[in-house]
């Protein structure tokens, strides 16, 4: 069984919300684990913190130019992404992704996810429930913590 762990960044988003934290908890705290994330993650996590820390949408402080001013105060919390590994995408990506988007009518950054817990060997951590059947027919196994806090 591995000890290799891929976290969705509904993993990340959940806390802030102030859910399933001691999910959030009990994986990162956990020495035994390694814990890894990608570019995907990365951005669904910085524009949720936008949407968060703003009462209009990200694309709107962007044309207002207050995305400094939206996210500044967040860059401890963004910086905590630093304690886990980086995967990044590679050739096969190319054919992959498109196919499991397909096959089981996944978005791209859902798929793409997919395909990285798939290519690497890894379980995924996600309250995402478009991962549940997709990861059984791919024999993923998929962490998630159902209760509401």
């Amino acid at each position: 069984m591995t000890n290799k762990i891929f976290l969705d960044s509904s993993i990340f988003i959940e806390p802030l919300k102030g859910n399933k934290v001691n999910f959030y908890q009990s994986l990162i705290s956990d020495m035994r684990l390694d814990l890894f994330i990608n570019d995907i993650v990365v951005s669904g996590y910085l524009y949720y913190i936008l949407a968060f820390n703003s009462e209009v949408s990200p694309k709107t402080l962007q044309r207002k130019g207050k995305i400094q001013q939206a996210i500044e105060s967040e860059f401890e919390i963004i910086n905590a992404l630093n304690n886990f590994t980086f995967l990044s995408g590679n050739q096969s990506f190319l054919s992959e992704v498109p196919q499991l988007m397909a096959k089981y009518n996944l978005l791209p950054n859902d798929a793409t996810i997919l395909a990285t817990c798939k290519l690497h060997g890894l379980k995924l951590a996600s309250h995402d429930s478009d991962f549940i059947f997709p990861c059984r027919e791919e024999n993923i196994e998929l962490l998630r913590d159902d209760s509401d806090s």
